[in-house]
């Protein structure tokens, strides 16, 4: 009976993680027009490798963001600019957080809390130079001058983009603290399982 109650809640917490990456993936959607979130795919990937732990949990995360890119590409005439050869790589370091996420002991604040934080910034720095790496590989820009402009390519986009995952991070760190010591989300108020 355990076992199912845990597969329906955590079906249930990949269903609002879905949603809010549907939300705020960085495409026109009703939301947008009246508050633009940063994308949640990274802390979805973090929530998942922390606390679910499946490799199905991931799978349909990495999916569901694949999906969403494609629905809005195909549907929503959004530029598909940064589908190049360089996409495929984006699942395999989407999945790379969700490994990592499996090292951090819990999202809340307490005595681990520096070390989590220094695995956060340094799995999202490194996903995001991984996939921006690849992208850029496939850019006019490279085919022109190499990897000669990166460091000012990087300089500029890296400042834009990293601390938008941070400041989902830090508010989801807030939620799951606050949530360690009220349970208003039961499920996610004790430490992580094996």
């Amino acid at each position: 009976m355990t076992d199912k109650i845990n597969k329906t809640r955590t079906i249930f917490a990949v269903f609002i993680m879905v949603l809010l990456m549907i939300a705020t993936r960085g495409h026109s959607n009703w939301l947008s027009a009246f508050v633009h979130l940063p994308d949640f795919t990274i802390p979805a990937l973090f929530i998942a490798g922390i606390y679910l732990r499946k490799f199905w949990v991931a799978f349909v995360i990495i999916l569901s963001a694949v999906a969403i890119d494609n629905y809005a590409i195909v549907h929503e005439g959004v530029s598909a600019n940064c589908i190049t050869p360089a996409y495929s790589v984006l699942p395999l370091t989407y999945y790379g957080i969700f490994w990592i996420g499996k090292y951090i002991s819990s999202l809340k604040l307490d005595t681990s809390i520096i070390k989590n934080a220094l695995v956060v910034i340094t799995a999202t720095s490194t996903q995001w130079l991984v996939a921006t790496s690849s992208y850029y590989f496939f850019t006019t820009t490279y085919a022109k001058t190499g990897w000669v402009n990166f460091p000012d390519y990087v300089a500029q986009w890296s400042v834009a983009e990293i601390p938008l995952v941070l400041y989902w991070m830090v508010a989801i760190t807030i939620i799951f603290t606050l949530n360690h010591r009220y349970s208003f989300i039961p499920y996610f108020s004790a430490q992580k399982t094996s």
